[in-house]
């Protein structure tokens, strides 16, 4: 019968944290480190308690969660920012389009009236 293997809280902290940032997919951690992913699965819920701060102070831990909510808030400006951005290029682009249009002298008869 296999040995039962142990991981630090250290080792579970890095792959829920791999997890989490996007870096890597819970499939993916769960074949190279032939881990269960109903195990990663526990990870990540200890994490969100977060069982595997367990050595950093409440005060510390009120900063951290202070300053994601200061992070977060930015995220969602920044985004605001970025999306009229976008608008308003898009419609500078839409004129600049209608407004240099290259006329030919059969494009100028046709305006004219003078189409054949």
């Amino acid at each position: 019968m296999r040995e039962r293997r142990s991981f630090s809280n250290d080792f579970k902290k890095q792959i829920v944290e791999s997890i989490v940032s996007g870096s890597a997919t819970q499939a993916e951690l769960a074949r190279e480190h032939r881990i269960s992913p109903v195990m990663i699965n526990r990870w990540k819920k200890e994490y969100r308690k977060g069982r595997f701060f367990e050595n950093v102070s409440s005060h510390d831990m009120a900063k951290l969660e202070l300053r994601i909510r200061e992070l977060e808030r930015l995220v969602g400006r920044l985004t605001l920012e970025n999306e009229m951005l976008k608008k308003i290029r898009d419609l500078d682009t839409k004129e600049k389009k209608d407004s240099s249009s290259i006329v030919t002298s059969r494009d100028w008869e046709r305006s004219q009236g003078g189409a054949r």
